[in-house]
């Protein structure tokens, strides 16, 4: 029927069915205009419209498409993610996601599927019939698996990303050695060589993690004079970085600390811990280090982070202003550092007369904390167990 205008209403419409593509389309409508060449000028456009060739729908990747190219490129690369983060989001769809989400359509991803996936992680019981992943370990691969989604729908592939549900998981108890546990570790490096000393003082002395130990140098780092290291790099399976929070910052050093490295029997130029090659020390190395001066020490085995542990909270039990701790562990949230003094304060001991002597007669609380850090030694340690004999 061509255009008409209706009876009842007077209004001009038009009406008929066209074939388009081999189907029949019935079409009608009222044009804006209320005339019959309005009418016949909308009868047309509604024509050409379903004539008009469908856009072709943007093909969506699998999961393991989009992690492994766009995502990888685009993100994780593009946006210069450290190397041992990108070691662990590539770990984690190696071991978790792939054989889950590989050939799955990302689209296809939805809240039931990821819920379905949380639930086959807590289920997960190893051969005792313990839980295989605590929440901690869970929360990472949800938020991998998050991140890769919410980018697809960043850039349009998908239209919402579905939420992963992470788990609230309190921070882990501090491990740290005591003060009469923390001389016997330095003696039992002591007792190898020089390096090892000025190794474990590095990191008990002055907080520094074993991957910024690792990667100190002599020009750039150490400052002899001024009697401070400024951490600038870290290195992690011989691949140099930034350090932890991408923070530059420098730590005054203990006497102590400060006579471990000018007796190193090297040249001062390049690392200041190496291999006998001159290169970066290896990690397996250190750690295997690490776990030999405890059973020198006669103590339980444990890591280098134990050192650096052992620095923030003896620096927290000698009432160090936390900002300064801040910044010389270079944390980038104070919450991070009052971990620290909140598990100093639950663990109170009474300090030795050597500690609180040898920051005594300093002014400056910065110099007060770090003259009392250099005072842990061998006599901190037989103070400590007299005071336990004579409460017993």
């Amino acid at each position: 029927m061509p255009a008409y205008r209706d009876a009842r209403s007077g209004r001009w419409r038009y009406r008929k069915s066209v074939r388009v593509n081999g189907r029949l389309h019935p079409i009608s409508g009222t044009p804006t205009v209320n005339t019959k060449v309005a009418a016949e000028a909308a009868e047309r456009d509604h024509i050409a419209l379903l004539s008009k060739p469908e856009a072709k729908k943007q093909e969506v990747p699998t999961f393991g498409e989009w992690f492994n190219g766009r995502f990888w490129d685009e993100w994780v690369i593009g946006r210069k993610n450290k190397h041992s983060e990108q070691e662990s989001k590539a770990s984690i769809y190696r071991i978790h996601l792939a054989s889950r989400f590989s050939s799955t359509p990302i689209d296809c991803i939805g809240v039931g599927e990821v819920a379905a996936f949380r639930a086959s992680l807590v289920k997960a019981v190893d051969q005792d019939g313990k839980p295989r992943f605590t929440e901690k370990r869970i929360n990472n691969i949800l938020a991998v698996l998050s991140k890769a989604l919410h980018y697809a729908e960043d850039v349009d592939l998908i239209t919402k990303a579905p939420k992963v549900g992470i788990f609230k998981v309190e921070a882990p108890e501090i491990e740290c050695w005591t003060l009469e546990e923390y001389p016997r570790i330095i003696a039992a490096a002591e007792s190898e060589t020089p390096q090892w000393h000025a190794a474990v003082l590095l990191a008990g002395d002055a907080g520094l993690r074993i991957g910024e130990a690792k990667a100190l140098r002599w020009a750039e780092d150490v400052d002899l004079v001024a009697g401070t290291i400024t951490v600038n790099q870290q290195i992690r399976r011989k691949v140099v970085g930034t350090p932890k929070g991408r923070t530059r910052r420098t730590i005054p050093m203990t006497p102590r600390l400060l006579a471990a490295l000018k007796a190193l029997p090297v040249v001062r130029t390049g690392f200041v811990l190496r291999s006998r090659f001159g290169t970066a020390l290896h990690d397996t190395c250190a750690e295997r280090a690490s776990r030999r001066f405890c059973r020198l020490a006669g103590l339980p085995g444990r890591g280098w982070h134990a050192l650096r542990h052992s620095f923030g909270t003896h620096a927290a039990l000698f009432g160090v202003n936390p900002w300064h701790l801040m910044a010389w562990m270079g944390h980038k949230r104070v919450e991070q550092t009052m971990r620290y003094v909140h598990f100093a304060g639950a663990h109170l001991r009474p300090l030795p007369a050597e500690i609180i002597h040898a920051g005594a007669a300093e002014l400056d609380p910065q110099a007060r904390i770090i003259k009392m850090l250099g005072a842990r030694n061998c006599n901190t340690a037989t103070t400590l167990q007299e005071q336990g004999r004579n409460s017993g």
